[in-house]
This record gives C-alpha cells, sequence and structure tokens, in this order.
C-alpha cells in the first residue's frame, strides 16, 4: 500500500462515524487561537469539523473538545488530500507564519509553495469552497485618510517588511484561485480566550504582570476572536458570500487601547517609543532570538502592522448573519478570566473578609 493511500485509509476510517446530512468542514490550523475559536463556534452550529494537526502540534485542548482529529502536514500533500476527502469546505487558518522577519524571500518562497499544496490538494478532492484567512496587513490605507474598505488593496507588494510582503503574496494567490470558490477573510488583531502561544496577546499578558511593555504608537485595528471566528462560519455556510471580508471592531491608537487595558488591571503604561527605535528594538531582538535566544520582546511584524496600520471600515462583515462586535471591556474582562485560569496571569488574590 502507498503513503497516499495509507492516509485515505485512515481519514475515511476515522470519519466513517460522521454520518450526517451536511459533509464536515476541515480546520487547518484548528489547534491555534482563532482555529481553536472557529471549532467551538462550527460545534455551537451543530457540526462537527475535521480538525487539521501536524504530528508536533499540542493537540491537548482539541482533544478537550471531543472532536475528530487528523494529520495536515502542508510540505505533505498526501496528508491534506487525505485528510480533504468528501469534504465541501476547507477553512484554511493554517497560512506561513514566519518566526522571525530576517529572510523575506525564504519566507515568501515557503509560504507560497505551502499554499500552493493545499489549493492543489483541493481541487484534486473536490472541495467545493476555501475560506483562507489572510491578514490586514494586505488592506491598503486611502490617500484621503479616509477609512480602508475590502475594495483597498495594494497593488504591489507593500515594502514594509517581511510579514507585509508574505501575506500580499499569499492573498493575491488565493484570489487568483479558479478551480473551486475561495473566500478570503481579513481579521485585525484577535484578542480573547485561547491565545495558548500569547501571541496578539502578550502585551496585555505583560501589562497585567507589571512588565514594561515596549510598543510604538500607531494605528491598531482590533477585534475579538470570537467575533472572528463567527464570521468564518458565515463565509463558510451562506450561499453566495463576498470575495473578500475585513473583521475588525474598531480602529484606535494603540496608545490608548493600552491605557484601556493598563486601567484594566491598575498599572501605569510605559510611553510608546518612536518608529525608528522600535523597528531598530525589534530588529535587534529578533536577531539575537533567532541565534537561540529567548523570544523577542518585540517583534518587527507586530511594528510594521502598528506603525503603518490604516483605519479599517468593517461595514460589509456586519451584513454576514450571527457578525456582531464585542466591546473592547468585554473582551478584556473575558480573556483577563481565562488568562487567569490557565494562570498566564496569576490569579486574583481573595477579597479580604468584611469585618
Amino acid at each position: 500500500m502507498t503513503v497516499s493511500s495509507q492516509h485515505d485509509s485512515s481519514a475515511r476510517a476515522a470519519f466513517a462515524g460522521a454520518t450526517t446530512d451536511t459533509p464536515p468542514a476541515l480546520v487547518l490550523g484548528a489547534a491555534g487561537f482563532l482555529g481553536l475559536n472557529l471549532v467551538d463556534a462550527l460545534v455551537a452550529d451543530g457540526q462537527r469539523p475535521r480538525c487539521g494537526r501536524r504530528a508536533r502540534t499540542n493537540v491537548l485542548a482539541l482533544r478537550q473538545r471531543k472532536v475528530p482529529l487528523v494529520q495536515t502536514d502542508l510540505d505533505v500533500p498526501e496528508t491534506l488530500t487525505a485528510a480533504m476527502h468528501g469534504v465541501e469546505v476547507v477553512y484554511h487558518l493554517a497560512g506561513h507564519y514566519p518566526r522571525h522577519s530576517l529572510d523575506l524571500e525564504k519566507e515568501r518562497a515557503l509560504g507560497l509553495a505551502r499554499l500552493e499544496t493545499v489549493l492543489n490538494a483541493a481541487a484534486d478532492s473536490g472541495v467545493r469552497r476555501l475560506v483562507y484567512v489572510s491578514s490586514t496587513a494586505t488592506v491598503a490605507p486611502r490617500t484621503d485618510g479616509s477609512a480602508s474598505t475590502e475594495v483597498d488593496l495594494f497593488d504591489t507588494p507593500p515594502r514594509w517588511g517581511t510579514y507585509h510582503d508574505l501575506k500580499w503574496h499569499l492573498e493575491r494567490r488565493a484570489l487568483e484561485e479558479r478551480r473551486f470558490e475561495v473566500v478570503v477573510a481579513c481579521p485585525g488583531a484577535c484578542l480573547g480566550p485561547w491565545d495558548l502561544r500569547v501571541g496578539t496577546s502578550a502585551m496585555l499578558v505583560g501589562l497585567a504582570r507589571g512588565l514594561d511593555v515596549p510598543h510604538p504608537d500607531g494605528v491598531v485595528s482590533w477585534v475579538d476572536v470570537r467575533d472572528v471566528a463567527s464570521g468564518l462560519l458565515a463565509l463558510g455556510t451562506v450561499r453566495a458570500p463576498p470575495s473578500r471580508v475585513l473583521f475588525t471592531a474598531e480602529s484606535l491608537r494603540l496608545q490608548h487601547l493600552l491605557d484601556v487595558a493598563g486601567r484594566f488591571y491598575g498599572v501605569p503604561v510605559p510611553p510608546p517609543m518612536s518608529d525608528a527605535d522600535a523597528i531598530a528594538f525589534a530588529d535587534a531582538e529578533e536577531s539575537r532570538a533567532a541565534q537561540g535566544g529567548s523570544r523577542a520582546a518585540l517583534s518587527r511584524e507586530l511594528v510594521d502592522l502598528i506603525i503603518h496600520g490604516p483605519y479599517i471600515d468593517a461595514g460589509r462583515s456586519k451584513a454576514l448573519p450571527g457578525v456582531t462586535y464585542r466591546p473592547l471591556d468585554e473582551t478584556l474582562r473575558d480573556f483577563d478570566a481565562w488568562a487567569r485560569r490557565v494562570r498566564f496571569i496569576p490569579p486574583k488574590s481573595p477579597e479580604p473578609p468584611t469585618p
């Protein structure tokens, strides 16, 4: 038996019990921050999604959800073909994410090769729709200063660093696909529960711990991750979705968002760094981390997103069924409760008894 047929047989056996009228959806990147919240949204919708995982991925949170798991390695095409067997909708949340921004050409080539593998597997498997999760890094600012919408795309890749370049090329390739339907979702900076790798929530965790959080200032378009999950669910299930949708709750200055979080935690917020200082600091931190050091205190990707972030109008997303946006205070409360439960933030001291 070939490797490909082994994967086909194991995948079919794993999902033989899932006999519903609606074919299962496949979630690539199901163990990630957005992936876990999307799985929750799909399950709440009555679905039993297949959850793609790499062999080395920690899937404890997925196992707790009791959903079917299937191996999906973007460097091994036959695993994707097997996982997509009998699937009509694929949610692709596993686009290449560069750990550092030090080698643009390498990251771009790797990201495009992996996306091509996913697209080819979807075409070979007869997938009807692929929901590709991109980023608001691909949203071009308007010259008149008004808020950008889905029509605002860069004609050429912005020269703002590896992350922007990579996301532009990946989204362009996804939108060029004609063998099946592709819908592109561009979420802003996601906040909320289940950020197990402490990505976009790193500054909140740092503030809660009383740390001096280094940051530039600029526009950040934040969104509750659960609201993005609701939007992705809609894009996968509605009859005729738009081809590109932006998901943000609001656009505001990062310093203002951190000031709100600082008041929530009762801690002072340091002033922002200049753009030049933030870029230099992030580059130095990534170089140190790439040499085997601890995680960078500030990533170049985050700096580029903040100092170049446009104001965004996500009105189109609000027309999708089930999509509303939580206010920031609710998102902060829910993130805080989750982060304390998993001990990313120390538990609150018990209130002293009333005399």
